[in-house]
């Protein structure tokens, strides 16, 4: 065994420093964190300065053991991890767990910013002690979050839904996102005009745009007006009354920080912030057959665009070698971050410049390469040349004529001088750079030269409203106003996705009327706490535990001694507002005529729409208040029978009831618009067919047609989530002998092959045979999988008494693992002969086939023939896969293709 012991977060951190360090050195991977705050419970101890509870992770007691077996004989363990909060709080981790069984071993902390050979052996040649600032900072956060999350998301259960929950930071994406949403609905469009006139001057025709009417801006907003302007204009004759030519510098914009990256991969390459990470830390940790021993890229969770020296000098010999002395400056481009961010630490660049683009695209798959090749041109025309440009303006008057008003009409055209940075882009392709003045073609004019009018174009348009947010610009208003730090962007951006209060519509976020329920109940109750200035005020505060300014326990002392008095607040507040105003919307619905709709029976409960809304009454005369759930019951009567109230706007005006009823009347609305989707309608009438439904024998299992009934309502209301589709066909599989057509849409609707009597009666033996296992080996992990046959085996079960159904693939699998424990199973030789699936058949494992074709698209390797995995059909694919990604389901199409390529 070494006496050296490093140890990183992940296995390709560990391969990667291996090459670097060494034989003398032994790398191994903790698998990210190896303790926690428990799952379940608050797992701080609020009264003992907010000490918390670690546990060790789950799967994480193997890691531990093995860790342990290698510290023992190690004089010196070099803790890792990466060079931020989290990778500190892993670091600290490690030691007081590892510490406390190897009682002789010297730790050392070591920290670098790129996977290089000069970066990591300087690391080991000035090893430090693990910063408990930097580890304070994120036991505080996570202490912090725990505690908002615990005590404010019972308060969800109770006013908006049972499950939700609220989290510090992502409340607040959550409110930018609403509160956007709103100004959207809000927003009333303005009609506008644009005038332009159409100028020949000796053959040569170009367009000018209106900018002045009497010396003042245009601003036209409405047809009759734009007309009898456009008439007027043509009565002018017009010259050319002023022509400037200024010189303009065009700088390039700093290296990329997380949130810039984020950004740019959303909007170039169509990536999801969380996408873009995982392929960054790929490049950080270093990509097999890239550059031999390195990472590709420079650490990428940093708010800092600083650059170092040596870096710097490499960027400089590039660029004048590349591109020549002109490309670069006469002092070295220094750019300023922003004022929490850390100047140790670098901006986000390439490790070697001198690997290029090029070549990153033959060495890294398509992902990687496309992102690599983001982050170096950003880097490489960061330390350019600013591009010189030349700002052509000319202006045009009416000369002479009987107008009743003067005109000023005027044309910019940019041309580039010199490229500078915009080389790295290859001019016409720097898209991110161009501009609408540079498409402009003005002839060469001068003072007084006379123009021909020959039309005049009206354009009518509207003011827009603002933009929804996209993941990548919802960063970016984070960034800007403070809110979170550069390792938690992408996670918040997920967050509000995954706990549906957000989703996607082409591209932008909006919120779902859940997610506008939450918002508004969480900011109308705690405002102070999911307000923007205070939760930048708290990520100030982390950075200052993590400099050494503020100690965290007493920034956590500050910040509890309000919250608790928040929650107080918000458990004791109601949303209902006073006795006259409850009354006077329970009278809108007081008629002989309204359509009660029938009673409704979901579940053990019946819900009678007439029969609650009489009992409203009843409560109020009887001097009760109405709950915040009864109150909003009652707006959803009101949303729901408003063809029979009288006025509906003059009762919203009326009790200022806009933000409350707006959610209700939004969700309402689409839920009548809303036209079931056909996959959703098909599987509901196979389902109408079935008869016989099965009876838990537990009352608080779930009832399978109450459960077919509740999807069923929502599906005609609105559109059905992947889980929820997924549980109809679930429960369509499990009755499946009762459905005649079930053959005939299996196909179609990925369902499983119709499974009879007897071999559903083989697994329920199967079932039986697991439950007798009672001695489980010991799970296993493979990268960072963890393997365990108990663990399997409970899911296969529970999925074959919830389906009443399995795959072939979950049916070998149910196999293989009784075949392993045939000592603790009765009987299992004579069980085994019995039963057919009890075989487990071992799939030929075959090598791909040569062709002798050059793979048409990478032009590099070999076409080959492969057999898919399930049903093992033929296809044909390129051999450097993953690398290059091309398939082709015949040789036929390969050979179309090369043809193609050649010709």
């Amino acid at each position: 065994m070494s006496k050296n012991l490093v140890i990183v977060e992940s296995p390709q951190k560990a391969k990667t420093i291996t090459k670097i360090l060494g034989k003398d050195y032994k790398v191994m991977a903790s698998m990210g964190h190896i303790r926690d705050l428990p799952e379940s419970g608050l797992g701080v101890d609020v009264e003992k300065n907010f000490a918390p509870k670690y546990k060790v992770s789950a799967g994480k007691k193997k890691v531990i053991d093995d860790l342990v077996k290698e510290t023992k004989d190690a004089e010196n363990i070099f803790l890792a991890p990466d060079p931020d909060r989290e990778g500190e709080a892993i670091a600290w981790h490690l030691y007081e767990v590892l510490r406390k069984k190897v009682k002789d071993a010297n730790f050392q902390r070591v920290t670098f910013h790129e996977i290089t050979k000069p970066a990591v052996q300087h690391s080991f040649d000035h090893p430090s002690e693990i910063d408990m600032n930097r580890v304070n900072a994120q036991q505080a956060r996570r202490v912090l979050d725990r505690l908002v999350g615990y005590q404010v998301s019972p308060l969800l259960w109770r006013k908006v839904k049972r499950g939700r929950s609220a989290g510090r930071v992502q409340t607040v994406a959550l409110r930018m996102i609403c509160e956007r949403e709103k100004e959207i609905m809000d927003f009333v469009p303005e009609e506008y005009w644009n005038l332009a006139g159409i100028f020949n001057f000796n053959n040569e025709i170009f367009s000018a745009k209106l900018a002045k009417i009497a010396g003042d801006n245009v601003k036209i907003s409405s047809q009759t007006v734009a007309e009898d302007t456009v008439e007027d204009i043509k009565q002018g004759a017009y010259a050319v009354s002023s022509v400037k030519t200024v010189p303009r510098k065009r700088n390039p914009k700093p290296p990329f920080v997380t949130s810039t990256l984020q950004q740019a991969a959303s909007s170039n390459l169509r990536m999801s912030p969380s996408q873009t990470m995982r392929i960054a830390q790929q490049l950080y940790e270093g990509a097999d057959g890239a550059v031999g021993e390195a990472g590709l890229i420079t650490y990428m969770r940093t708010d800092s665009v600083n650059v170092s020296e040596v870096a710097q000098n490499a960027a400089r010999d590039f660029i004048t070698s590349q591109y020549g002395a002109d490309y670069y400056p006469p002092k070295p481009n220094r750019y300023k971050s922003k004022g929490a961010a850390q100047e140790a630490h670098e901006a986000i660049r390439p490790t070697d410049v001198t690997f290029t683009p090029a070549m990153a695209k033959s060495k890294l798959d398509d992902q990687q390469a496309r992102l690599y090749t983001l982050i170096w041109n950003r880097f490489m025309a960061s330390q350019m040349a600013p591009a010189r440009l030349s700002q052509h303006t000319v202006e045009i008057e009416n000369s002479s004529g009987s107008t009743k008003q003067d005109y000023l009409f005027r044309v910019t055209s940019t041309k580039t001088v010199f490229p500078g940075y915009m080389r790295v882009y290859n001019l016409e392709d720097a898209a991110e750079d161009k501009t609408e003045e540079e498409e402009n073609k003005i002839p060469d004019l001068k003072e007084r030269d006379g123009l021909d009018l020959t039309d005049v174009t009206a354009d009518q348009k509207f003011t827009e409203p603002p933009y929804r947010f996209s993941e990548a610009t919802l960063i970016r208003e984070l960034d800007k106003f403070g809110v979170g730090r550069p390792s938690t962007y992408a996670t918040i951006v997920n967050t509000i996705q995954q706990r549906e209060y957000v989703s996607k519509d082409k591209g932008k976020l909006v919120p779902s009327n859940l997610g506008f329920s939450v918002y508004q109940y969480l900011v109308d109750n705690i405002p102070n706490l999911f307000e923007i200035n205070f939760t930048a005020q708290m990520e100030e505060k982390l950075d200052d535990v993590e400099d050494g300014k503020l100690d965290w326990e007493e920034m956590m002392t500050r910040f509890y001694e309000k919250f608790h008095l928040w929650v107080e607040e918000a458990q004791t507040k109601t949303n209902v507002p006073e006795e006259s105003i409850v009354r006077g919307v329970w009278e809108s619905l007081n008629k002989t005529d309204i359509p009660w709709s029938e009673p409704e029976k979901v579940g053990r409960k019946t819900y009678d729409d007439s029969k609650f809304y009489h009992s409203l009454l009843e409560q109020m005369d009887e001097g009760k208040p109405l709950s915040d759930n009864q109150w909003t019951a009652l707006l959803a009567l009101v949303v729901k029978y408003r063809e029979k109230v009288d006025n509906l706007d003059g009762l919203i005006e009326k009790y200022e009831l806009k933000d409350t009823i707006q959610p209700i009347l939004a969700k309402a609305q689409e839920e009548e618009n809303y036209e079931p989707d056909d996959t959703a309608v098909t599987l509901c009438a196979l389902m109408e067919q079935v008869q016989e439904w099965e009876v838990p024998a537990d009352k608080k299992a779930r009832n399978d047609k109450e459960f077919y009934e509740s999807i069923k309502r929502q599906a005609m209301k609105k559109p059905l989530t992947e889980r929820q589709i997924g549980a109809l066909k679930t429960i369509l599989q499990k009755y499946s002998d009762q459905i005649p057509q079930y053959k005939d849409v299996q196909e179609e609707y990925g369902l499983l092959p119709l499974m009879d009597s007897d071999a559903k009666s083989k697994l329920a033996e199967m079932v039986k045979m697991l439950g007798e296992i009672t001695k489980w080996a010991e799970p296993t992990k493979r990268g960072r999988r963890t393997y365990s046959d108990e663990s399997f085996a409970e899911s296969l079960s529970s999925q074959f008494q919830s389906k009443g159904i399995l795959s072939d693939k979950q049916t070998a699998a149910m196999a293989k693992i009784i075949n392993k424990y045939p000592d603790q199973i009765e009987n299992f030789e004579e069980r085994k002969a019995g039963n057919s699936l009890l075989t487990v058949v071992e799939a030929e494992k075959t090598k791909p086939v040569e062709t002798g074709i050059t793979c048409p698209e990478c032009n590099k390797s070999q076409i080959v023939e492969r057999k898919a995995r399930r049903g093992g059909s033929v296809f044909y694919g390129c051999s450097a896969y993953p690398k290059c990604k091309y398939t082709a389901k015949s040789l036929e199409e390969v050979k179309a293709k090369v043809a193609e390529a050649n010709s």
